[in-house]
């Protein structure tokens, strides 16, 4: 970032507001409206200020933290996805002589809600569609790396992720191959880039064999109607088994599916026989212990956290780095899918 000479007055003088108020805005100490927030944001872009603290922690002190924001449900219990990026972040920060600073508080509903923490780059879990978060970390001069891809596609932001596009299209060939056609899909969140692109290869490997994509239904983790995955799972099957017609569940995590296995021992569907379930993610604990073994997809998430660490810390030293790296997604079958007879 080159030398900006635009200052706080420039700011309110733009902005209609006082030197107070762009603090606040900068600073969180007083809350400010939605729309002075966006308007004194959108001014600081357009005049290419950025607050004094926040340049003077990045040019004199570094702080040798880095942050990882990880929002996780609303019952604190993370999943074996999660715990593994931890453990790949950790250790690459760990070698490297940075410390982790954890933020596991959602922000997603309220792009205001925005929190500078006292770290030098930041590695932002599940962004979102135009996600407002990316540009105001820009606006800060804040390294980022993100783990998925942003959307629209941007090549000046770092990011690492599985090629979701390919894992859907995997995950449509073998439930095809084994002879289902009527699918739940039980997808994440709509507006993550990750459930656009796990869908569309699905689609992929229905056009793939000329097979109408008609017959999968779709539905959507929402935050704010679920507790928790397991939960998300469990509802799903019990509103719409016997009203909607399919023969296999694809679930967006182990711990969705989890939820979907429950349902089936609650109104006794037997899986594999009657009901095929594939998780999207794979911890391999709980696949294991789960009656029947689940069939799921190994993320590498131990590897996606060590990626973005190491991209972190490149970007942390040199800010004119940019790294866009895909790891591969493998299926792993287990017990939990069946040919339908």
């Amino acid at each position: 970032m080159g030398q900006t000479v635009a200052t706080i007055d420039d700011v309110a003088k733009k902005a209609g507001v006082s030197k107070g108020t762009v603090s606040s805005v900068f600073s969180k100490k007083r809350p400010i409206s939605r729309q002075v927030t966006e308007r004194v944001l959108e001014v600081a872009k357009d005049l290419g200020y950025f607050p004094n603290h926040v340049a003077r922690s990045l040019a004199i002190k570094k702080t040798m933290i880095a942050g990882l924001k990880m929002p996780i449900s609303k019952d604190s219990n993370m999943s074996g996805f999660e715990i593994q990026m931890i453990n790949g972040v950790m250790k690459e920060c760990s070698k490297n002589g940075y410390r982790l600073l954890l933020d596991t508080l959602p922000e997603h509903d309220d792009p205001t809600q925005f929190s500078i923490d006292p770290v030098d780059g930041v590695i932002m879990l599940n962004p979102r569609k135009q996600d407002p978060r990316i540009e105001r970390y820009k606006q800060m001069g804040i390294p980022l790396v993100l783990v998925g891809r942003p959307d629209p596609e941007d090549e000046t932001v770092c990011y690492v992720d599985n090629n979701n596009r390919d894992l859907g299209f995997k995950v449509g060939e073998y439930l095809l191959g084994i002879g289902h056609r009527d699918i739940l899909f039980l997808n994440a969140a709509s507006d993550m880039t990750v459930a656009y692109d796990r869908e569309n290869g699905l689609a992929g490997s229905f056009a793939a064999q000329g097979i109408p994509y008609g017959s999968v239904q779709v539905l959507n983790y929402s935050r704010k109607m679920h507790y928790n995955a397991a939960e998300y799972g469990y509802r799903s099957i019990m509103e719409t088994f016997g009203k909607k017609h399919y023969t296999a569940v694809i679930a967006d995590t182990d711990r969705v599916a989890l939820g979907v296995l429950r349902a089936a021992r609650e109104l006794n569907i037997d899986v594999p026989v009657r009901l095929s379930v594939i998780a999207l993610s794979n911890d391999a604990t709980v696949a294991q212990e789960t009656t029947p073994k689940l069939t799921s997809v190994d993320q590498s998430a131990e590897i996606l956290g060590a990626e973005a660490a190491k991209i972190l810390i490149e970007k942390m030293n040199d800010s004119s780095i940019v790294h866009q790296r895909v790891i591969d997604a493998k299926l792993v079958i287990r017990e939990s899918c069946s040919h339908l007879s």
